[in-house]
């Protein structure tokens, strides 16, 4: 189950850094297609994402793994800022509240729920 959990991880930390990089929107479409849905929109990715790292956490403490995702949401939005002419993507620190609220709520729903996953084959 845990090495499933990991695989399931590192393919979704792929596929979100490449959704938040690359051009799949303009100013005029978020506007269009409902600003608030993509707030939202960070603040779900995220949370996924901290309950799929806490939920197969092995080794390192949860506070090292929460660290790691506050700075990976972080810099996802500076590598918008930075990568802007190339990419179209535009920084916004409501983003970074929207990412950091998802880490934390998915990592204690995953605190949570960590009872329930079978630990037979662990990863070192």
């Amino acid at each position: 189950m845990l090495r499933t959990i990991h695989w399931f991880t590192i393919f979704y930390v792929i596929v979100l850094t490449l959704l938040l990089q690359l051009p799949i929107n303009t100013p005029e479409v978020v506007e269009t297609v409902g600003g608030p849905a993509v707030k939202y929109a960070h603040l779900i990715t995220f949370t996924l994402l901290g309950f799929l790292v806490e939920l197969g956490r092995v080794k390192k403490s949860m506070f090292f793994w929460v660290g790691v995702l506050i700075a990976y949401a972080v810099g996802t939005e500076v590598l918008q800022l930075l990568l802007h002419s190339l990419f179209n993507r535009f920084f916004c620190w409501e983003d970074i509240l929207n990412n950091i609220v998802g880490v934390f709520l998915g990592t204690l729903i995953g605190y949570f729920c960590r009872p329930f996953v079978k630990r037979s084959n662990v990863i070192t």
